[in-house]
């Protein structure tokens, strides 16, 4: 696989802090590569920034849709890929953008679905890490009960795949369009034969602006796991 045929996939909410740095380190990381940044209704520059990038850095605007959040925008972004492979990423740094190099040496196996776990996180509260733990066991035993693929980090925001695989399964009901953790969703009915290939990366605190993950969306992943 060539660095044009993966699309880099960042969701975005008044990231102008951001965006325009991440943007350019990953090119200079990936030359060749493509963005589609999806904005969700950006209030600030978020959306002007992007626009004053060159042409294979692509936005999507999402600010007159229905229904909102970082699930359906990864959705959309999927949906409108013309690469053979997509890659999703933070916007905020969270995701170094340097493992993208690891993802892209994942993607030269041709799996179905490529995942960076989380080998360490920056300074987060306990009560942060007591919710993600929480979230990891609860999600693990419904995978278990659906006899389905345990990745090492089933929560993880930072990950990819053929969008031929995937493109299908974002039709189903079972998705929690409103939800933040698709890649949970799509592992509930990825085929049990599915390739995995998997990285490790230091999951960092953000830079600039705040946190988008709130009661809904946490409400949102508990009716998904059930």
């Amino acid at each position: 696989m060539e660095a044009k045929d993966l699309t880099i996939i960042i969701p975005t909410i008044n990231e102008e802090a951001n965006i325009g740095r991440l943007c350019d380190e990953i090119v200079k990381l990936l030359p060749g590569i493509r963005i589609l940044v999806v904005d969700d209704g950006s209030t600030d520059s978020t959306q002007e920034i992007v626009q004053s990038k060159n042409d294979r850095v692509k936005l999507l605007d999402r600010s007159n849709e229905p229904i909102h959040g970082l699930t359906i925008s990864i959705v959309e972004g999927i949906k409108k890929c013309v690469t053979p492979n997509f890659m999703v990423i933070d916007g905020d740094f969270q995701h170094p953008p340097e493992s993208l190099k690891d993802a892209f040496e994942c993607f030269q196996e041709s799996p179905d679905i490529v995942i960076g776990y989380r080998i360490k996180v920056e300074d987060w509260p306990f009560m942060r890490k007591l919710m993600s733990f929480t979230a990891q066991v609860l999600a693990y035993f419904s995978l278990l009960l659906r006899r389905r693929q345990r990745p090492k980090d089933i929560m993880s925001g930072f990950f990819g795949g053929k969008v031929l695989t995937v493109k299908p399964l974002l039709e189903s009901d079972k998705l929690a369009l409103k939800g933040y953790k698709l890649l949970f969703d799509i592992l509930k009915i990825l085929p049990r034969d599915a390739k995995i290939q998997q990285f490790g990366y230091v999951f960092k605190n953000r830079e600039f602006g705040d946190s988008k993950i709130g009661k809904t969306q946490i409400w949102e992943f508990f009716k998904s796991v059930f």
